[in-house]
């Protein structure tokens, strides 16, 4: 049903429109540490016996279809006793100084010498060493004329230790203690590749920069064919004098820098430009909403609309308005009612739906109302809505290519922005590494020593293993794993010292509970690790328990990268 209104209303504002074998016992304390049964004699020599006995069995066994159970356990401990026996073979080869993670290391600083002049150098933590004239010798006692290749590295933390492989163990009176350090060097000397030696009647003068000034400290030089520390007694400890020109100040924050303020500022006034070129493109019209066709099974009203005041209607003829089923007021008989004036305007949803306002007297009414078509009405209206979609749709797709395009200029200025601070801050960070010397210069001390032989020394205190807690432990990887290693080390954050245990095959180790601790292993090249939260759950109790450590997926590239990772 339809009824026709004639409308003269008011003008309307224009705004409302993303196992199982025997072990040696860890030390406990001040334990002596007897040598593992897999590193005597009778054991190593039955290793390849052994394992060829494994192999075949193995091969044996795998030639069958069907294993049963009691079968299938025993080879997984034969498997199981097969790989110990390599990790055992592996230890037994290793050098004294071994990596265990393949192209992660502590690199060495060169520096050339005149061999018959001398000279006096600095490394980047502040240490200086002085070589004497004539101090090189070759391989058959000849003094070196010429120049010389000196290799020089320091390590000052566990991370340092940890990845260049050096021991930190030190056996003295059939007692294995572990090293707490005050500070690390390495010194090698080479000329067209060869290595040289110190003349006899030479010796070149280290000051090593540390922060510990503690005097406990004792000096030991790493003996790599006994896998042992001699000691060499006491360093001299002098404080660091503080630079003349402090750079500590100037580059402790990159970002407070002129240059990188003003990489910032570029950066902000790209984005306040790409902004102001979006806003200035055409602006999209709204889309057109699809006219809907009559409904004859609900009450519309036909009625003259003043197309000025509603211009969204004026590319329709024939609009009717339809009575929504909101309207709870609605009754037939208002359709009999001959009314002395009617108004409308637009609606809860605007350009979707209308409010008609009905005068009879002093009676009002109020309707939603909705625009629909019917017959010939509808299909001008539909080939109407056509046309404009189509428009709308042009004008869409061409403002969010143009946006596109200058979202990618902006990226782009963006990058080459990020491009330049990332080369200020690899710069930054080696004018860092340069003034290590200039920061707490109150605690920073130099450890003097002359040195006579090329090799590893430390200013070290012999401890004790940490007390407190015992576990023993069948090290598991993520998957639930057996992990085939041999060391295991445990790390106390804030106490530069690093205790290994040996797995043979199952872990013993001891840990204090009021330490935040670390464990590491590595097997096949990849580091696991215990996290500190996780020891509060390891109790003191008897028999062997599970402990599942976590994998560390991604490759570190430096030292730096692996403190950062851990906290250190």
């Amino acid at each position: 049903m339809k009824r026709k209104i004639n409308l003269n209303r008011p003008k309307i504002s224009a705004d409302e429109i993303a196992q199982r074998q025997n072990f040696d016992s860890v030390l406990k304390g001040n334990a002596t540490a007897g040598k593992p049964f897999f590193k005597k004699p009778w054991f190593l020599s039955g290793i390849v016996v052994a394992t060829v006995a494994v192999v075949t069995t193995v091969a044996l066994l795998n030639k069958s279809q069907n294993i049963p159970n009691s079968d299938q356990a025993s080879l997984e401990q034969q498997n199981d006793s097969l790989a110990l026996e390599k990790v055992y073979a592996l230890e037994q080869a290793k050098p004294c100084i071994a990596p265990p993670i393949d192209g992660l290391n502590i690199p060495y600083t060169t520096y050339k010498v005149l061999a018959e002049n001398g000279g006096k150098f600095e490394f980047k933590t502040g240490s200086i060493f002085t070589v004497p004239k004539n101090a090189f010798i070759d391989s058959d006692g000849n003094i070196v004329k010429g120049e010389v290749e000196i290799r020089y590295r320091e390590f000052h933390d566990m991370v340092d230790v940890f990845v260049a492989g050096i021991p930190m163990t030190y056996d003295s009176a059939g007692t294995r203690y572990h090293f707490e350090s005050a500070g690390m060097m390495e010194m090698r000397a080479y000329q067209n590749g060869k290595e040289v030696a110190i003349a006899k009647d030479r010796s070149i003068n280290i000051e090593m920069s540390s922060n510990d000034a503690d005097p406990k400290h004792n000096l030991y030089l790493l003996d790599t064919v006994q896998n042992n520390w001699a000691c060499l007694g006491k360093d001299k400890i002098v404080k660091a004098t503080e630079p003349e020109k402090s750079e500590a100040k100037t580059i402790l924050s990159l970002n407070e820098t002129p240059e990188y303020k003003t990489i910032e500022a570029k950066k902000a006034e790209a984005k306040t430009i790409k902004e102001e070129k979006i806003a200035a493109l055409p602006k999209v019209p709204a889309e057109p909403k699809k006219p809907a066709k009559v409904n004859t099974a609900k009450y519309t009203f036909d009625i003259d609309v003043n197309t000025k005041e509603f211009p969204e209607l004026s590319v329709y003829k024939g609009v009717l308005f339809e009575v929504g089923d909101e309207n709870k007021n609605f009754d037939k008989s208002m359709y009999d009612v001959i009314y002395d004036n009617a108004s409308i305007k637009n609606g809860t949803k605007k350009n979707e739906n209308y409010l008609l306002t009905l005068l009879k007297g002093s009676k009002k009414i109020d309707l939603v109302v909705y625009p629909v078509f019917e017959g010939k009405n509808y299909e001008t209206a539909i080939k109407s809505f056509q046309e404009k979609f189509e428009k709308y749709t042009a004008v869409l797709e061409n403002r969010k290519a143009e946006e596109k395009k200058i979202e990618a200029e902006y990226l782009a200025k963006v990058a080459e922005y990020q491009k330049r601070q990332d080369e200020m801050a690899r710069q930054w960070k080696e004018k860092q590494d340069e003034a290590f010397k200039a920061l707490d210069t109150e605690q920073k001390v130099k450890r003097v020593f002359a040195i006579n032989n090329f090799g590893v020394y430390n200013c070290d205190n012999p401890n004790a293993y940490p007390t407190g807690v015992a576990c023993t432990a069948e090290l598991k990887n993520d998957l639930n794993k057996k992990l085939h290693v041999y060391d295991v080390f445990l790390v106390e954050k804030g106490r530069n010292a690093m205790f290994s245990f040996s797995r043979n095959p199952v872990t013993n180790f001891s840990f204090d509970p009021a330490a935040k601790n670390i464990l590491w292993t590595v097997e096949h090249g990849v580091l696991y690790y215990l996290k500190p939260e996780d020891f509060n759950a390891i109790k003191n109790g008897n028999g062997t328990r599970d402990i599942r450590l976590n994998k560390v997926s991604e490759k570190f590239s430096n030292a730096e990268e692996m403190k950062t990772f851990f906290g250190i």
